[in-house]
């Protein structure tokens, strides 16, 4: 009797608690698309809503295309949270196949102030005017890709936005929580103003205002801090580079009196390193923080250690007095 009555118990906890448990699991599913935004979500929702990374550690998210794994995994979403303005070049299906199973979508550019895309590097003497003529190119096209910078979460003060954003939407999705989440979205916002403050401190009093960099993903932090970023490539690494291109970058490092290059992780040295050879420059890291590498994982690294980091290498290219 004992036996039977153990083996029925079994058979209700197999058959009606085990379905209520996975749907428990994935009742509070939410995709983000890149690690910068899910060091956020995770920090403010994670200990309350299972908070999945769509593109994977270690991957250049430009050129990411999602397995149909990943596409399948997207269609059990309570909500997809996403840069937009073209970084993701698989971001709008995805948003479609989550808005058709009734899920929130949150495309992040629509939240903050973009910055226009200026060109990845200057020619002398119209360098003025060509920015001037992309930043109104840019409005006149109301935020269509190429026009503004998709780098947003290099603006500590888009991410402190961004975290009101998450916020709204995991109260949301998880309203008992609300408290707790408050809490820790406070607790991000402090460390982004922190650094925020760090940079203004340690980028004051340079040598140097250029930083030569391997892609034009650091317009927010030229912007913010005073500074001018001639760039390789343009917004996407994978872009090649033409041979005037190369040739002016060196050009330009001579005439500059710039002693460093800097060059992103993630992304191919050659071009880099053929500019740094032939104007005698450094190489320094600035990571734009797309994505941890797995040296970065096993070190215990995240957004604000990497963002620290990219500080005193600027400050050590830049010559700080």
């Amino acid at each position: 009797m004992n036996n039977k009555m153990t083996v029925l118990l079994l058979a209700f906890l197999i058959v009606f608690l085990f379905p209520l448990t996975l749907a428990a699991e994935t009742a509070g599913e939410v995709h983000v698309s890149i690690y910068p935004i899910y060091e956020l979500a995770d920090r403010i929702g994670g200990e309350y809503l299972d908070i999945k990374q769509v593109v994977p550690d270690g991957v250049e998210p430009h050129g990411y295309e999602p397995s149909p794994r990943t596409i399948a995994g997207l269609e059990r979403a309570k909500a997809f949270i996403y840069i937009g303005q073209g970084l993701e070049p698989w971001g709008e299906r995805g948003a479609e196949i989550v808005s058709e199973q009734q899920g929130e979508v949150i495309k992040l550019t629509d939240h903050v102030d973009l910055i226009p895309y200026r060109g990845f590097y200057y020619e002398g003497e119209g360098a003025e005017e060509e920015e001037n003529h992309d930043h109104d190119h840019g409005h006149e096209h109301d935020h269509d890709h190429g026009d503004y910078d998709n780098h947003i979460w290099l603006d500590f003060n888009n991410m402190e936005i961004i975290a009101e954003v998450l916020t709204d939407l995991f109260i949301e999705l998880e309203p008992t929580r609300e408290e707790e989440m408050l809490a820790n979205k406070e607790r991000v916002q402090n460390k982004l103003a922190e650094l925020d403050q760090a940079f203004r401190e340690g980028l004051k009093d340079l040598e140097q205002d250029t930083i030569i960099v391997s892609h034009a993903a650091f317009g927010y932090l030229a912007e913010n801090y005073d500074l001018q970023q001639v760039a390789v490539t343009g917004l996407s690494p994978e872009e090649e580079p033409s041979s005037r291109v190369v040739a002016d970058l060196i050009e330009i490092a001579r005439e500059s009196g710039v002693e460093y290059i800097f060059l992103e992780t993630l992304a191919s040295p050659r071009t880099v390193d053929v500019i740094a050879e032939e104007a005698d420059l450094g190489v320094l890291t600035l990571n734009p923080v797309e994505g941890l590498r797995e040296e970065d994982i096993e070190r215990g690294a995240d957004y604000f250690s990497i963002m620290y980091e990219n500080l005193e290498n600027l400050k050590k290219g830049l010559g700080k007095n």
